[in-house]
């Protein structure tokens, strides 16, 4: 009886030292958890920005936070979302408890992505360097990491949900994406993701539905390999926009013969980008880079499957060389032409000044300033709705078509009432035309046209869609802007970039 006892009890023993060994999967998860511990810095940051509609006066500073990684032993990896209007930043690695200095080294806010430089003698050690893969597997498990305040290494779950390309919310062009799904927790702020303890992507958007968008591997390599290359200029964009060519009786204008079912149509060619001085509109893209494009203007792409044509173009490095297989003029033709890219600030209506004030001027009481899109944001939620329909049709159709006669649009925001502008405070929302007749391309160009008829008693201020021409005796001009600045609490009256 004893020995059946002693036997049972063994047997036990060993269930229970067998069920406690770590498995496969728990043991790989350790051995990330250590890894992550080595790699991702906490980021305190504090931003600033200006406020659009008094582009004189500071935001209010206000501190935020991002995930880092390392990929390099003094180097981190966020998101440029992340540092945009950045005014200062720190870093936290993970078992040290003081922050060290860090500075911006890259940032494209084209690819959401910004290269941070540690304080190496601040560090107790080097970091652990990330190495991201660029295999990508559909429908897989990911893990996300990210560290806290307090020091705290926190991970979550989700799955791989499909490769998109689609805006990220820092750029006008539109990128890869990978979009992981069923997430445990909201993350944007670029958390980490793996897929069997392989980084593939860091986060930079995530909404209500437990859905995050990363910016993928393939683009933070590209990335890192052209910084480190100290050639830096970011990667292509794309200079024309399309739609969907599904009507037969269009096909057949265009002289398309029936057996040709692929292209898709050019509603409009941009002044900047690639493709913008090759192609034309009604032009029909047939392929680039031999890659096919159906109707809607989408190609099958070997590992991500179908992806819209950006990213034949937004995945090449500026300088390389496309090919357009094109049907124009009742005929297929092939025009190569060469990648390009832009910034934002070289737009019509530009998209994001960020990390820079507005450029604005201010002479009796009217505030004079440069369209862009953050000013019309300031409308809220559904503000192409709120805007005046001028101004959102030039941001809208204009914005990507900047001129050698017209680099910038200028606007008379509104009127600061003073006895100088009385009969003008209602005004506002309306684009200049000309200052003292001079044309206005720019707003540097006031300052040129402020000293254009030295003999007149007026600066004259004329406008589009004929709306009533302003009319500023220049005598009165100096004390009413002193009046102006003091009443109004305004440091200075101007910023302007010449």
């Amino acid at each position: 009886m004893k020995k059946h006892i002693v036997f049972i009890s063994t047997i036990f023993g060993a269930v229970i030292a067998l069920c406690s060994q770590p498995t496969m999967a728990e043991r790989r998860q350790s051995d990330v958890t250590e890894t992550m511990k080595q790699s991702i810095v906490y980021l305190e940051t504090s931003f600033y920005g200006y406020e659009q509609d008094q582009p004189w006066r500071h935001k209010k500073l206000t501190k935020n936070w991002a995930c880092g990684c390392a990929v390099g032993e003094y180097e981190v990896l966020t998101t440029a979302w992340g540092v945009a209007n950045l005014a200062f930043i720190k870093a936290l690695r993970y078992g040290q408890n003081e922050f060290v200095g860090a500075k911006i080294k890259v940032v494209d806010y084209e690819s959401n992505l910004c290269l941070i430089e540690l304080d190496p003698n601040a560090l107790s050690e080097p970091l652990k360097p990330l190495v991201f893969t660029e295999d990508y597997r559909k429908g897989a498990e990911v893990d996300f990491y990210w560290l806290s305040s307090d020091n705290r290494l926190h991970n979550g779950r989700g799955y791989l949900d499909r490769a998109i390309v689609r805006k990220t919310n820092t750029s006008y062009e539109n990128r890869l994406h990978y979009l992981a799904a069923n997430t445990s927790h909201r993350t944007g702020a670029g958390q980490v993701y793996c897929v069997d303890s392989e980084p593939i992507g860091i986060a930079f958007w995530s909404n209500d539905r437990k859905e995050s968008s990363l910016v993928p591997a393939e683009t933070i390599n590209r990335f890192l390999a052209a910084v480190a290359r100290g050639d830096y200029e970011g990667f292509g964009s794309v200079g024309f926009t399309t739609s969907a060519l599904l009507d037969p009786s269009m096909r057949s204008f265009l002289k398309m013969p029936a057996s040709l079912k692929a292209g898709t149509y050019v509603t409009d060619v941009y002044n900047l980008g690639t493709g913008s001085d090759v192609l034309k509109q009604a032009d029909v893209i047939l392929a680039i880079n031999g890659n096919a494009l159906n109707s809607y203007g989408q190609f099958i792409h070997s590992k991500y499957e179908l992806l819209d044509f950006h990213h034949l173009i937004t995945s090449k490095t500026v300088g390389e060389k496309v090919l357009f297989e094109l049907w124009r003029d009742g005929k297929e033709i092939q025009i190569r032409s060469e990648v390009k890219n832009f910034k934002a600030s070289e737009m019509l209506v530009p998209y994001h000044e960020y990390d820079k004030q507005p450029e604005y001027i201010i002479t009796g009481g009217f505030v004079l300033q440069q369209l862009t899109r953050e000013y019309l944001a300031e409308w809220g939620e559904d503000w192409a709705g709120k805007v005046s329909p001028q101004l959102y049709h030039n941001y809208r159709y204009l914005s990507f078509k900047p001129t050698p006669e017209r680099s910038d649009i200028v606007i008379l925001s509104y009127v600061l009432p003073a006895n100088i502008n009385l009969g003008y405070s209602n005004l506002g929302q309306i684009v200049v035309k000309k200052y003292n007749g001079m044309t206005i391309r720019s707003v540097a160009d006031i300052l040129a046209a402020q000293k254009l008829n030295p003999e007149s008693r007026y600066d004259v201020i004329e406008f589009e869609m004929d709306n009533p021409v302003v009319v500023i005796p220049r005598k009165e001009l100096p004390a009413a802007d002193m009046f102006i600045q003091r009443n109004y609490g305004i440091q200075k009256l101007l910023n302007v970039n010449l």
